[in-house]
């Protein structure tokens, strides 16, 4: 699925009304980076390398951690963030291992006195756009993080958006129609169509006022992510059976 596979839905909301391509593209672009924000998408899950903290540094750029090719996105989310215990080398025996752990999360004024005392990494924490570790790494800890990466349009306010691959779940088209045509809805004062539009993704109003307990569901509340339906075929607790003396 490419941006321009969501224009003939986008005008077909919009009752046909003339829109550019350049402005559908544009809303597309924008709907795409509003909702990766909330959800997990497995198009945009990556894997970045193995690199070495600085022996007495605490702060990093998101970079750092990045994939050369996503050097110049967002960290949008980071699901894993795992320190080895060693110097990480591939397994190619039997027996041979790579222990280590993961940071854990801590808002910034938690962890005020572990960045300032080297010592083993345990926390983690973003500020001021830079990646924090506490305690500051006294060695060149080896050190690898799984993240979600921001979405790339690397054509973008150029003639060719249309052509940008959008890595969301092609059944998030419907949603992407509808949030497209909303943004370019409001663009042309048809306010009674974002209303429509609106209801339409998130719920009536009803709906949207209780949280979800009563009224109408809107298209996103009806999608699950590739993790929970993964989650859903594993056994989360067993139900002791207590038998007949």
């Amino acid at each position: 699925m490419i941006v321009s596979d969501l224009y003939p839905g986008i005008q077909r909301l919009l009752m046909n009304r003339p829109i550019s391509t350049a402005i559908m593209a544009e809303n597309v672009r924008k709907s795409i980076l509003e909702f990766q924000e909330n959800y997990k998408f497995q198009g945009l899950e990556v894997s970045g390398p193995t690199v070495a903290f600085t022996p007495f540094v605490s702060n990093y750029s998101p970079s750092f951690f990045l994939n050369p090719g996503d050097a110049t996105l967002e960290l949008e989310k980071v699901d894993s963030f795992f320190v080895y215990n060693n110097p990480f080398a591939p397994v190619t025996t039997a027996g041979q291992t790579n222990p280590g752990y993961n940071l854990k999360y801590r808002t910034i004024d938690n962890m005020e006195v572990l960045i300032n005392i080297p010592g083993l990494p345990i926390y983690w924490t973003r500020h001021e756009g830079q990646v924090w570790i506490g305690s500051m790494p006294d060695q060149a800890y080896n050190v690898y993080m799984r993240y979600q990466k921001e979405h790339p349009f690397p054509n973008a306010g150029t003639g060719n958006a249309g052509t940008d691959p959008i890595l969301l779940p092609s059944t998030w088209q419907d949603i992407l129609e509808y949030d497209g045509a909303k943004r370019c809805a409001q663009e042309i004062n048809l306010s009674t169509k974002v209303s429509e539009l609106h209801a339409r993704l998130y719920g009536d109003e009803k709906f949207q006022s209780t949280d979800g307990v009563e009224g109408q569901p809107g298209l996103i509340f009806q999608r699950t992510s590739q993790r929970y339906r993964d989650q859903t075929t594993s056994t989360k607790r067993f139900r002791p059976r207590m038998g007949s003396v």
